[in-house]
């Protein structure tokens, strides 16, 4: 039987698959940083992997059936604008990784919960608590002083860096709210291959417009294009949609705060890349920032499944 949220689970396996997909999802900043191709080109092969294994995956599970199904003819246009957005958020981020240091662009594209926060008000109606509203006020005056320092002490490559990892963000929140609308109802094999098909395609226009070359012939090049599908993409959250079927959502949005110290980690032991004080010190203000906001969110969240009454203690 498949473990649902409330049902009684092992925490070891639970506490694996969440170091697991905190580990894979890390890795994606030091692949990125080492390789040469143009964040668009990197894009482009990413998805374009991505599609294939998660279509590949669909089809072992038996669920390429929901590409003619009802969900997808119905909302087909709004998946492939999410896949745009999907494609803005990589290449934006991308491109801010080659300008600055891993810990400042990371903890910055993952102020994403401050706007995903922002827009469910806004948009879906959900209410944030005060402990949420203080946790954004935190992360915003951090993520001024990173980007203000960055500007003051690094140049105007690092604060385009950071401000592209701000953009990144905003595009990242978008996604999460598109997805939270128009993923329901079907699978996420389905789901992620035409989001992903669809974020290959806008980076391939994008290519074309500027006149960049995708054809990327280095076999470390292709390499690092076929790790990143795998090890972030496939490994990191797929398993974190697993995760979802076994813990509720507030728990698996834990990740969120991991992912920053991850691949701030991973980037010293790979790259030797040891950020700044100051980044670190704003570093460490916007995690508690986000880490209020997302807590905050919990909670409501946890309150809702509690007031349904839920006699297994969701």
């Amino acid at each position: 039987m498949q473990d649902t949220p409330g049902k009684s689970v092992d925490r070891t396996r639970v506490t694996l698959l969440m170091l697991l997909s905190i580990s894979m999802v890390s890795s994606a900043s030091v692949l990125i940083k080492m390789s040469a191709s143009d964040a668009l080109v990197i894009t482009f092969w990413r998805t374009l992997y991505g599609a294939i294994m998660m279509a590949s995956i669909g089809a072992v599970k038996g669920d390429l059936s929901e590409f003619r199904g009802p969900v997808l003819k119905k909302n087909w246009v709004w998946l492939v604008l999410i896949g745009f957005i999907l494609s803005l958020h990589f290449s934006t981020w991308f491109a801010s990784l080659k300008l600055t240091t891993i810990a400042a662009s990371v903890m910055l594209v993952h102020t994403a919960p401050i706007t995903t926060a922002i827009l469910s008000t806004v948009i879906l109606g959900e209410s944030l608590r005060r402990r949420s509203w203080v946790g954004i006020l935190i992360a915003v005056a951090g993520a001024i002083f990173l980007t203000w320092n960055s500007l003051v002490a690094e140049g105007t490559g690092a604060f385009l860096g950071n401000t592209l990892a701000l953009l990144s963000s905003v595009f990242l929140a978008i996604y999460f709210i598109g997805g939270r609308k128009y993923a329901k109802g079907l699978p996420n094999s389905v789901y992620t291959s035409v989001v992903y098909s669809s974020a290959a395609l806008a980076a391939l226009v994008f290519c074309a417009i500027l006149g960049i070359n995708i054809l990327v012939l280095d076999p470390f090049e292709m390499a690092l294009f076929i790790a990143l599908a795998i090890f972030p993409t496939v490994l990191g959250h797929s398993v974190n949609n697993y995760l979802l079927t076994l813990v509720p959502a507030y728990i698996v949005s834990a990740i969120v705060l991991g992912e920053p110290i991850g691949a701030t980690i991973l980037g010293y032991l790979v790259l030797g890349e040891q950020p700044p004080e100051m980044t670190l010190v704003a570093f460490v203000i916007i995690l508690f920032g986000v880490a209020l906001v997302v807590s905050g969110m919990a909670q409501r969240d946890r309150n809702s499944a509690l007031s349904l009454d839920d006699t297994h203690g969701a």
